[in-house]
């Protein structure tokens, strides 16, 4: 099951929206305790008529997924 990550360790993942990712590639952060941890695998880039890209995230567990965009806006607000 997904542990609960500190703000920190959050504010960590959401830097990722700025890295190019295809799907499959797995997505990684350097956590609290200095240590490289698999936050999951990108299953979907959905990218839309303006250029910008949401990325689906599936957890190792798949117990719960991520979406990391280029604009929050642009999710929420369609």
């Amino acid at each position: 099951m997904s542990r609960q990550y500190s703000d920190h360790e959050r504010q960590k993942i959401a830097n990722e929206e700025y890295t190019k990712y295809s799907e499959t590639d797995p997505l990684k952060i350097i956590n609290d305790k200095g240590e490289i941890e698999d936050i999951g695998t990108v299953r979907q880039v959905i990218e839309d008529e303006t250029g910008l890209k949401v990325y689906v995230v599936e957890s190792p567990d798949q117990s719960l997924w991520y979406t990391i965009s280029k604009s929050v806006h642009d999710i929420f607000v369609k």
